[in-house]
């Protein structure tokens, strides 16, 4: 393989945006992949034969090499990650893109903070080229990032562009998962609910083990559809065994509620509970927390999920905070995956 793709934005774009290694020698290919335990997938391995690893845009994401000069090393990227992946690249944030065994050529993002995996890629090159192709929009002709990009605060991507990102990505890469995520977060900012919906339930077909896709889905649905929203709600549940399921069961009596659909909201309420036992108390908690913390989003939604649990308690009875201060939230879009008022 070639990566002409690659070779041509490398020639394109402002110099240091893209930063690949020279060829990397087959013997320190093989001797990783000894060192390992394991082969190197094969287009990973093709693009070391060319690249020994490389930075891309100022190490927002680094692909790991095998030698000594490379930006980051394989063996070291995987001193302490599971047997059954193989990590080949990091973000700035300590994000890791990696394969998973059993998993034909997928690549999945692990998430630094929450160990959260995402359907990021269906095989390497695609999944190069749908990052290039992404993280380029950010950029000037100067190599450094445009300012029209982000919004006020400095940090969070503006939705229009967040959108075009995710776009420019599904054309190299419809595989994503990730991609298609990131579009309906990036549609659901912009107020296009409908066309949000349909494309967190294209990840979530894609990536039917993540429960976020669904949730996701159920969020933008709530409104215009509580029927739809209480099934991706309960899709979310079934691939969340943790704590969080039952979270997510509460959201599905919630919009069963919405729905008129009592005994389907008293059966997603039962499961919730039989689920987590003390998931009522901590729900309080929840909402005593946000108000002390003069957060009013997350006080209406913990307390949306106490009248869910417990409808004779109706939200207007509960202290919520009425005007706290404004609060500004960083981050690119696409990157928070926890449902509110966890």
């Amino acid at each position: 393989m070639f990566f002409e793709r690659f070779r041509e934005a490398v020639a394109r774009l402002p110099a240091g945006l893209l930063r690949p290694g020279p060829a990397a020698d087959g013997e320190a290919i093989e001797a990783a992949a000894r060192a390992l335990g394991r082969p190197l997938p094969g287009d990973y391995a093709s693009f070391l034969r060319s690249f020994d690893g490389a930075d891309l845009f100022h190490e927002s994401v680094v692909i790991a090499g095998v030698g000594a000069q490379s930006p980051l090393r394989l063996p070291d990227l995987n001193s302490e990650g599971p047997a059954t992946e193989l990590a080949f690249a990091q973000t700035a944030a300590g994000d890791r893109f990696v394969f998973v065994a059993g998993k034909a050529d997928a690549i999945y993002r692990v998430r630094a903070e929450s160990e959260e995996r995402v359907l990021a890629g269906s095989d390497f090159t695609r999944w190069l080229d749908a990052t290039v192709a992404r993280e380029q929009i950010l950029y000037g002709s100067d190599g450094e990032f445009a300012p029209e990009v982000f919004e006020d605060d400095g940090e969070e991507i503006q939705p229009r562009i967040a959108l075009r990102q995710a776009e420019r990505a599904l054309r190299a890469d419809a595989g994503s998962a990730e991609a298609h995520s990131d579009r309906g977060v990036a549609l659901r900012r912009l107020g296009r609910l409908d066309e949000a919906a349909d494309a967190f339930a294209r990840a979530a077909a894609l990536d039917a083990g993540n429960p976020w896709p669904w949730f996701d889905l159920g969020r933008a649905a709530l409104e215009h559809d509580p029927k739809r929203a209480a099934e991706a709600f309960r899709h979310a549940a079934q691939a969340d065994a943790g704590p969080s399921g039952a979270r997510m069961l509460a959201w599905a009596a919630h919009a069963a509620a919405a729905a008129n659909d009592e005994p389907a909201a008293a059966d997603a309420r039962a499961a919730a509970l039989a689920r987590q036992p003390e998931l009522l108390e901590d729900l309080r908690r929840a909402v005593a927390t946000a108000v002390a913390e003069q957060d009013p989003e997350a006080a209406q939604q913990a307390a949306l999920l106490v009248e869910a649990i417990e409808p004779t308690v109706p939200v207007r009875r509960l202290p919520l905070a009425k005007e706290p201060p404004a609060k500004r939230v960083g981050g690119k879009a696409g990157q928070t995956r926890k449902p509110p008022g966890r």
